[in-house]
């Protein structure tokens, strides 16, 4: 099992730097299908792993290309975050187990369909147009503070195509921009959870230095490959996730129905 979590912790940390996601769209559903991990637990110890991993990887595509990094809007950006993670965090501690995975799952297809150009509603999602950004960064960043503090995420799987999609970032400014904005919002998204109890500190010894590994390959090859195969590696990436969260959903009630026939 540790060994497993280390490796977990691996494919995050470089999923985070490769893609500016955060890590959680691997830890949190790793975590409940191969695990058995509650997504409740699961997600308050994705985000206490996502913090090191994110600020590795923010600072290593830093070194490697300042110029990506736009420090000004992952300021706007943060802000709205961190409050959005609190609200998050209240919220995810209502909400049934299974139905906080459903909605996880459903984020994910919807975002990686979107993103690997899977779903026609351009005039839905087209590139916004204004002369002042500042209001829609900021809600940009509640809206990818709350998911994360909910999910487990990091934020990244929501600011990522916002940004590629809306603002029209290239995906080697909207990676390590988006890392910038997961390292405090993940940070108060783990305090929250950590106050109601909900990380588990002995799956993080093996889960953190696993992803501080995979950051520092992420970084330096997501640096050499192209705009648009990262866009589609991201797309697969979310699609396959939510498959098998909506199907783990469907045995877990296959099974407890034959268990009350029986």
């Amino acid at each position: 099992m540790n060994l497993g979590i280390l490796f977990t912790g691996l494919i995050a940390g470089f999923g985070s730097a490769f893609l500016g996601i955060g890590g959680g769209v691997v830890i949190v559903p790793a975590l409940v299908i191969f695990f058995k991990f509650d997504i409740k637990k699961a997600v308050g110890t994705s985000l206490a792993a996502i913090v090191p991993s994110a600020l590795v990887g923010a600072s290593l595509h830093y070194l490697i290309n300042p110029d990506n990094i736009f420090f000004g809007v992952a300021a706007i950006i943060a802000v709205g975050a961190v409050i959005g993670a609190k609200l998050g965090a209240l919220t995810a501690n209502r909400i049934h187990s299974r139905l906080l995975t459903v909605l996880f799952a459903c984020l994910l297809l919807v975002v990686g369909l979107k993103q690997g150009r899977l779903l026609p509603w351009d005039e839905f999602l087209s590139p916004l147009e204004a002369a002042n950004f500042i209001p829609h960064y900021f809600a940009l960043g509640l809206f990818a503070g709350f998911s994360s503090a909910l999910f487990g995420i990091g934020g990244g799987v929501i600011i990522v195509p916002a940004l590629s999609l809306l603002f029209s970032f290239g995906m080697h400014q909207a990676i390590p921009t988006s890392l910038t904005v997961i390292v405090p919002t993940t940070f108060f998204g783990a305090i929250f959870h950590y106050q109601k109890g909900s990380i588990n500190l002995n799956v993080l010894k093996f889960l953190v230095p696993g992803a501080l590994a995979g950051a520092v390959m992420g970084a330096f090859i997501s640096n050499w490959v192209t705009g648009d195969v990262l866009r589609n590696i991201f797309a697969v990436l979310l699609i396959v996730f939510s498959v098998k969260l909506f199907s783990s959903i469907l045995f877990k009630r296959i099974g407890e129905r034959d268990e009350k026939s029986h």
